[in-house]
């Protein structure tokens, strides 16, 4: 099962998680979250990278212009979106787009046409907890039936899409459950899963989180 691990704020805490072979490692640029690192000190830590094109940028913002921003300061070439527009992303044409999409516990007509909106112009989508609108950020679990549905719902716009799993991934969820997401994701996403605190990773629980999906 490939991974990405995100929410990084520490120079040390990128070589733990490099050696542990992730798809992707995520820098978190939006002010609402815990974890928020301004572009500077994300290039400093992208730059510490043994592979740059494992980073990701995670964005919130108002329009591609601010998105085109971002990615330029920050020299990185993928970005994890929560917000824009599908018509929006399509914009993106050289970018590499992760458009987070907020789950709800049941998906009505209208969470259905989104689905499908960024299913057809995006590359990769991650399904997410959404509280109050938001998604991200919120430690809380999609229930599998429902993260099923949504993935069934892409890969009918778009076969070729590539789906992560966000929310509430941790190592014991992937013992747990690993086998049944690994049949539906492509990708999990981990952060608090694998944190003392918001921001601080622990190399023990990365270490075990990493060694559940490898056996999957």
């Amino acid at each position: 099962m490939e991974f990405k691990i995100c929410g990084i704020t520490r120079l040390e805490d990128i070589k733990v998680c490099e050696n542990k072979g992730p798809a992707f490692i995520g820098f978190i640029n939006i002010k609402r979250s815990k974890r928020f690192q301004d572009i500077e000190k994300i290039r400093e830590l992208v730059d510490s990278m043994k592979n740059k094109e494992k980073a990701v940028l995670v964005l919130e913002p108002e329009t591609v212009e601010e998105a085109m921003d971002s990615i330029e300061k920050s020299g990185v070439k993928n970005i994890q979106l929560h917000s824009l527009q599908a018509e929006d992303i399509d914009k993106l044409k050289e970018i590499n787009v992760i458009k987070a999409i907020g789950i709800p516990e049941k998906i009505d007509e209208s969470k259905k046409e989104e689905i499908k909106s960024f299913a057809k112009v995006c590359k990769y989508l991650i399904f997410d907890s959404m509280i109050q609108g938001k998604s991200g950020g919120t430690g809380k679990q999609i229930p599998l039936e429902v993260a099923a549905e949504a993935a069934e719902i892409a890969k009918e716009s778009n076969n070729d899409i590539k789906l992560f799993l966000a929310g509430g991934i941790s190592a014991q969820k992937m013992k747990n459950k690993g086998n049944l997401i690994k049949d539906i994701f492509d990708y999990v996403d981990v952060n608090s899963g694998v944190e003392d605190s918001p921001g601080i990773k622990n190399r023990d629980k990365i270490a075990e989180f990493v060694e559940n999906c490898k056996v999957i």
